[in-house]
């Protein structure tokens, strides 16, 4: 049976060019029993979604941008029970940042300490044949001892029904005034270069307020290979128009190992953003202080 698909300008043009009444003209086969393919649906049928990336919903907002300022390293797969908690080292700290801000605009501020933001996280495995996989997975021992931790299961986005990550995966935002460790900050986007960004550098954004996701209380369940993908949202804009909550902009972290218990190389120091957002309040976050961190282990 033919696919009797229609566009919508062809029958566009046959409305604006009818054939004459004297012209006869031989029926076309699939004039009968027709329909019209819904709008979009092609692009479902030779939709091919991309290696190691969720299904992405379109960004509503183009002036939100995440930025993850702090990016995790490394953890040790903690038990299946809470009391074995493990947390992610460093905590991923995610930075909200909009474009052509101005930090003189009381707006802008206003924009930064909404508290209706919020940011989840996803945790998604890393496959040894990902572009995102570390050179050494290529060795056979390294992909044994990946089968190993993972249960010799190959992991792909339809297994994340598994609880994997547990531990606070929605995080409201932690506003400051100023942000604590100036020479790491980045500028936020422009749509017109600014010289002065190149000119000044760290300086320029010295006293500038800034909004972050602090993830201090993430722990993966089995070792492996990971990203964390994070997503901005408003949930205010469900209350303000009874649609559906969109995703604002999202960010994926590097790629992170996670260690079974032997291996786990330790805690790493406390970064000066981290030490500095718990003196401004943030108490959530445990740190350690040069010269502490490492893993100290009993003997």
């Amino acid at each position: 049976m033919p696919s009797p698909v229609w566009s919508d300008k062809s029958a566009g043009l046959q409305a604006l060019n009818p054939t004459p009444p004297t012209i006869k003209q031989e029926p076309k086969p699939q004039s009968r029993n027709t329909y019209r393919m819904p709008h979009g649906f092609d692009k479902l049928l030779h939709h091919s979604p991309e290696p190691d990336s969720p299904p992405r919903r379109p960004s509503t907002q183009s002036r939100y941008h995440l930025h993850v300022r702090q990016q995790p390293v490394a953890a040790r797969a903690c038990g299946a029970g809470d009391r074995d908690r493990r947390p992610v080292d460093p905590p991923p700290i995610v930075q909200i940042l909009l474009t052509d801000f101005d930090p003189n605009s009381q707006e802008d501020r206003d924009l930064l300490q909404d508290p209706r933001f919020t940011v989840g996280c996803l945790l998604f495995p890393v496959s040894p044949s990902s572009p995102w996989a570390e050179p050494t997975d290529t060795d056979p021992q390294r992909e044994r001892d990946h089968e190993r931790d993972t249960g010799g299961i190959a992991r792909t986005d339809d297994d994340l029904s598994t609880p994997l990550l547990s531990g606070k995966a929605f995080m409201s935002p932690f506003y400051v005034n100023a942000d604590p460790d100036p020479n790491s900050a980045p500028a936020h986007p422009s749509s017109i270069p600014d010289p002065s960004v190149h000119i000044f550098g760290a300086a320029s954004r010295l006293h500038h307020p800034a909004t972050f996701f602090i993830f201090a209380d993430l722990s993966i369940r089995s070792a492996g290979l990971y990203r964390l993908q994070f997503r901005l949202m408003n949930w205010g804009s469900v209350e303000d128009t009874g649609q559906s909550m969109p995703i604002l902009a999202e960010a994926w972290s590097d790629p992170f190992r996670v260690y079974p218990a032997k291996d786990f190389p330790g805690m790493r120091d406390s970064s000066i953003l981290a030490e500095g957002l718990k003196e401004l309040g943030f108490v959530e976050l445990k740190t350690r202080g040069h010269g502490k961190g490492k893993g100290k282990k009993r003997r």
